[in-house]
């Protein structure tokens, strides 16, 4: 696989900090974008599929309540967060 140049438009605070990051890690200012770049899509991919996995629940009827994320929400940044909810509505599996 071949790699192909990609010219972006940064603004010049950004490409001060990518350029100083980059003269810090001893690294050079493409391999500092193209690492963010690919850890971007990475974060995007999993986004997308964690989106995908939710409507498929959904569709089968297994759901978190109101309820239950309010009290998630209301947790967080405090000493006693809560992990997230499970799912709480399921499907009746009575015919």
């Amino acid at each position: 696989m071949s790699d192909a140049t990609l010219s972006v438009r940064l603004p010049d605070e950004l490409r001060r900090e990518v350029d100083d990051f980059a003269k810090a890690t001893k690294r050079s200012r493409s391999f500092v974008v193209k690492e963010a770049v690919e850890a971007y899509m990475q974060d995007q991919r999993e986004y997308q599929a964690a989106i995908e996995e939710g409507e498929r629940e959904a569709d089968l009827g297994v759901l978190v309540s109101g309820d239950a994320v309010k009290k998630w929400l209301l947790s967080w940044g405090t000493d006693n967060e809560l992990l997230r909810p499970e799912p709480d509505i399921l499907p009746d599996d009575k015919p």
